[in-house]
């Protein structure tokens, strides 16, 4: 019989040879356990210095001539003057699209766009007064004195006669919502002169409503859900009839927004007549003339500019405008008036063309200035307005 197994202690850390068995029980002796030692690879341990040195010899050269190189071409006029001068408000655009200096160019929301070349638009034509009406002139210019507080500004031409008056008709007043006249003449002038590019506007075209858009003031569409869609047509006609002015926003961005409705203005010969502020302009600072403003009402039956088929539907327009207080309250009921209204605190006006029951047909502008929100200026506009009718109907 065999000595009994002797037992040994383990460290689980050490190397240990396995113990076999033999028929179904321990050998008689145990094999001690054996500790397995590294042999340390020199020739691997010279190949890893000689990897680190040419690793950091790269970096180094990386850091030396590649970072300066970046930071001074990349770095810092992308990001860091960006920084530094963030206040500034570069224009790239002209170097990135050189070409657009040379064409006419359309404008959305005040950014350029390259679109075919167009010729320069001709002046509009002026208004010719053959004669004054200077018994009417009179009789206003005494009404004025029954109101030291306003200060009025009036333009009148009957259209048979070509007579007609003007009382400070160059003295420039702010515009009101009587700014959303030129802005509907020239949207019909863009629709007309769209026809025979690549890309025609029509008054059929959709439009989608956006929060950029919504505005206080006049008018229902700030009420709406953004993402809605609306024609031109319907866009135009709420901005004259209900004088809304998120819809005249919307308008104003088609046509290439302040700084493309200053420039056609300007190439109409129109000197006053500007936008400096999208709508509600509560501060008056758009700025007509009752002069100017007549002479766009003129050029609405100019072939040059607008199509028949534009001017009938701007005409509609000015027919339905809903705010019949001013020139048209004291008039008879069935005598048309194609008209659109300005109202903010320190300018009330109202400027249209007007048809007596006779046959007489003239332009009538009278704008006036006046303390805060005086209701005076409201009477002076309605009584002036019958004295002139009257006159007007009884000329020969």
């Amino acid at each position: 019989m065999s000595s009994p197994l002797k037992r040994y202690s383990y460290n689980q850390k050490r190397y240990y040879e396995p113990l076999y068995e033999a028929n179904h029980s321990y050998c008689d002796t145990a094999v001690k356990p054996v500790k397995k030692k590294f042999v340390k690879n020199k020739k691997a341990k010279r190949k890893n210095i000689v990897v680190t040195f040419f690793a950091l010899l790269i970096l180094g050269a990386w850091c030396y001539y590649i970072c300066p190189y970046v930071y001074e071409n990349y770095f810092c006029p992308l990001y860091l003057n960006r920084i530094f001068n963030r206040h500034l408000n570069l224009d790239v655009s002209s170097y990135v699209y050189p070409t657009r200096n040379y064409l006419k160019n359309s404008y959305l929301l005040d950014k350029s766009l390259l679109v075919p070349k167009a010729d320069k638009s001709k002046e509009i034509s002026d208004i010719q007064v053959v004669s004054e009406l200077t018994e009417t002139k009179n009789k206003l210019i005494t009404l004025f004195q029954k109101y030291p507080k306003l200060m009025p500004s009036v333009f009148v031409w009957e259209y048979s006669t070509g007579a007609g008056f003007e009382i400070n008709s160059d003295e420039v007043y702010p515009s009101a919502s009587i700014i959303k006249v030129p802005i509907a003449f020239e949207l019909m002038r863009l629709i007309e002169n769209s026809k025979n590019t690549d890309h025609p506007i029509e008054l059929t075209d959709k439009r989608a409503f956006s929060e950029e858009f919504r505005t206080l003031g006049s008018g229902n569409l700030q009420y709406t859900k953004a993402g809605n869609i609306y024609s031109l047509d319907y866009l135009a006609n709420i901005m004259i009839a209900d004088s809304d002015n998120s819809a005249t926003n919307m308008l104003l961005y088609e046509i290439g927004g302040i700084d493309g409705f200053n420039r056609a203005m300007r190439n109409l010969g129109l000197k006053v007549t500007s936008l400096h502020e999208w709508l509600p302009d509560l501060d008056g600072e758009n700025k007509i003339t009752a002069r100017e403003i007549s002479k766009i009402l003129y050029n609405i039956d100019n072939p040059n500019y607008i199509d028949v088929k534009y001017k009938n539907i701007l005409k509609e327009y000015l027919g339905n405008t809903k705010n019949s207080h001013l020139l048209k309250e004291k008039l008879p009921k069935d005598v048309m008036v194609l008209h659109k209204t300005g109202d903010i605190a320190s300018m009330l006006g109202d400027a249209g063309i007007i048809y007596t029951d006779n046959g007489k047909k003239y332009i009538i502008t009278v704008l006036v200035k006046r303390p805060k929100n005086d209701w005076a200026a409201k009477t002076l506009i309605q009584e002036a307005s019958l004295l002139i009718y009257n006159d007007i109907k009884s000329l020969i």
